[in-house]
């Protein structure tokens, strides 16, 4: 699976710096609103220091991350649902994202514009949410009159009057409690309100609080919130590119890490998505690859390749834990790791290291 982040705001807000951060392609970045036409499109690498302990234990070089695709979109504002801006535009580039970071700005600096001439996050997170909604429900009201000439679409109709009710009432869908029923028809229809959602405040030296932001929250377990000075991010970013040229251990990869916000958004992100961690490695390479928890040694086999999976025998997993044990000077030991076979429906358990069998 390969996860798309969509990254949206107000405009002047810190989006394109944040993409910035995350991908380190330079792109525009100016003290004024709109500046970002165009969406930025770029990847990210999922760090995990994981991968820097086995490197030195089977003795490769080369390390390959998973990615995250980022797709940074121009800055919304009020009534960019009904078409005012590049609204509309914006907003079908979300259609198809797994995930999105909202940008706040919470910082003071007069020579920085806001678009609508004041400091309030809440209030702009309101704006943000309210065009989310309005874009779901002018959707799901135009899906609903398609189908009304329909008798056969009764149970459909219901659902979608549901959902518009819901809409109506200023909520997220994400709140809403759905059946399996419901759930195989809402699925596939992309709902930006349904994806979860990481509010990110762009914030000063010193963070101060948010009132009302616990009303963001409520009990909606698809929300994170991270407080991020960009700023600072960039010095920190200039140190991790560094450590990764120089190929520091892991110990001091983890120290900072530890210090990098930016990266823990991207552990948060696929935590919240439900996904875990596998590892493979050969002479050349050591590799990590994202999937969704629960996902079976067939389904991760293709993953990797299309063959792989195709002539699947049975896989060899080690698990992380237990493989960083194994004395790295002893190349006996490498040689003879203390694989366990399973079968095609064995479920990938996070840190898992796998060594598929194929014809």
């Amino acid at each position: 699976m390969n996860i798309k982040c969509g990254i949206i705001g107000l405009p002047n807000v810190g989006k394109s710096t944040l993409f910035s951060l995350l991908t380190n392609n330079q792109v525009k970045i100016d003290n004024y609103p709109f500046c970002t036409i165009n969406p930025n499109i770029g990847t990210v690498n999922v760090y995990d220091s994981r991968l820097y302990k086995i490197a030195s234990i089977v003795n490769v070089h080369d390390i390959v991350f998973s990615k995250i695709q980022l797709i940074d979109t121009a800055g919304l504002i009020k009534n960019a649902a009904n078409g005012i801006g590049l609204g509309v535009k914006i907003l079908e580039q979300l259609n198809k994202v797994d995930i999105i970071y909202h940008v706040v700005r919470n910082f003071k600096k007069d020579n920085i514009h806001h678009m609508y001439n004041r400091i309030c996050p809440i209030d702009d997170i309101n704006i943000i949410n309210t065009e989310l909604i309005l874009y779901d429900l002018i959707k799901c009201e135009n899906l609903l009159n398609r189908l009304r000439c329909n008798i056969f679409n009764k149970d459909t109709i219901i659902i979608y009057e549901k959902l518009i009710s819901y809409l109506s009432n200023n909520k997220m869908l994400r709140t809403l409690k759905f059946n399996d029923k419901e759930k195989n028809i809402i699925n596939s229809l992309n709902f930006i309100t349904l994806k979860p959602i990481i509010y990110i405040f762009n914030c000063d030296d010193e963070v101060s609080s948010i009132r009302g932001v616990e009303n963001i929250i409520g009990y909606d377990k698809n929300i994170i919130i991270m407080n991020i000075n960009f700023l600072k991010e960039k010095n920190i970013n200039n140190i991790i590119k560094q450590s990764i040229i120089d190929k520091v251990n892991f110990k001091t990869y983890n120290t900072l890490l530890n210090k990098y916000n930016t990266i823990k958004l991207l552990i948060i992100t696929t935590t919240l998505l439900n996904m875990i961690t596998f590892f493979t490695f050969n002479k050349k390479e050591v590799r990590s690859w994202i999937i969704k928890n629960g996902t079976t040694a067939l389904i991760a086999s293709n993953k990797i390749h299309s063959d792989i999976c195709s002539g699947f025998i049975k896989v060899q997993v080690i698990n992380y834990n237990k493989f960083i044990l194994i004395d790295s000077q002893s190349q006996e030991l490498i040689k003879n790791i203390p694989y366990i076979f399973y079968n095609k429906f064995y479920r990938i358990i996070d840190g898992d290291i796998l060594k598929f069998i194929f014809r």
